[in-house]
């Protein structure tokens, strides 16, 4: 039986990432910028018609931004709900997909697919219980158990909660257009752009603006640390890379647990729990490849 040949697309607030997979392995990445829905989903589909070269796809596997709609029982499954990205609300990837290429399409948020990849993707020591926390244009935070994504009546938004405000950031009203200060509305790349008019990295180790960013990831690890008690965080995303984050991380959430969870009250303990991705920059490419190949099984399931 010939292996399958499947579009992995990771459908960002910045950009869309494709790769056409075939006989397993992943192919060139091509990036598409998020612009207005009609010329980015037209760009996207023409670049994998490219890599296709007259050939068909067996499915499409989509990593999100969200929130969208992940419940497969659903008419309208695939449907990107109220977003601040502009004109995205209502739009349907999965119809869109199937409609362009006639075939099985997986799909969920973006991090629900890095984290799928991030614990069990081709690595000896899966992980059983994993969260991943996005933070760039957004935040997001998917969670996976035992090998599946763990959703309920649809993917998580822990990304929402409110927190503390840091002591010298009482000012900023934050850029989330429902919450204003959440933790997207208080740490996401924009919000740091609003405050600072550039990104973290601009500044020196020694600027404030690493110990505010610090301060809002540090609660949203505590906050996922005690309510899932995932074995470990992964931080990924553009935000998440700046040279020296995830130690502060680590620190303020050891601080806010207050040792309420022993294990997790050392420097081992706490470097344990939060991490940087193991994939790299492919963790959600591949867990948009991941979703592809479930969709396909579905399929199979469904016709047996």
């Amino acid at each position: 039986m010939a292996l399958p040949t499947i579009a992995a697309v990771e459908a960002g607030g910045t950009k869309f990432v494709i790769s056409v997979t075939r006989e397993n392995r992943l192919g060139k990445s091509i990036s598409v910028p998020t612009s207005d829905p009609e010329t980015t989903l037209a760009s996207v589909i023409g670049a994998i018609k490219r890599e296709l070269r007259g050939g068909s796809l067996d499915a499409v596997g989509i990593a999100s931004f969200g929130p969208i709609n992940v419940d497969t029982t659903s008419t309208s499954c695939g449907r990107i709900g109220a977003t601040p990205k502009l004109g995205c609300s209502g739009i349907n990837l999965r119809e869109y997909f199937q409609s362009a290429f006639s075939c099985p399409v997986g799909i969920e948020s973006d991090v629900n697919g890095a984290a799928l990849a991030e614990a069990t993707w081709d690595i000896e020591q899966p992980i059983d219980h994993l969260a991943y926390v996005t933070v760039g244009t957004g935040i997001g935070v998917g969670i996976v158990h035992s090998g599946s994504i763990t959703n309920g009546t649809s993917h998580p938004e822990i990304d929402h909660i409110r927190v503390p405000r840091h002591s010298d950031d009482l000012s900023f009203t934050g850029v989330c257009p429902f919450h204003g200060d959440c933790v997207e509305g208080l740490a996401s790349g924009p919000a740091i752009f609003e405050r600072w008019q550039s990104t973290l990295s601009d500044h020196s180790q020694d600027h404030i603006a690493h110990d505010i960013e610090a301060f809002y990831l540090g609660q949203l690890a505590a906050n996922i640390a005690l309510h899932h008690r995932p074995e470990v965080i992964i931080f990924g995303g553009g935000v998440s890379q700046t040279v020296g984050l995830i130690p502060r991380i680590r620190e303020e959430c050891q601080s806010v647990l207050s040792a309420y969870l022993p294990n997790l009250d050392t420097p081992t303990g706490i470097s344990s729990l939060i991490q940087a991705p193991r994939l790299g920059e492919e963790s959600g490419i591949r867990g948009a490849l991941m979703l592809g190949k479930t969709a396909i099984e579905a399929t199979q399931r469904h016709c047996t």
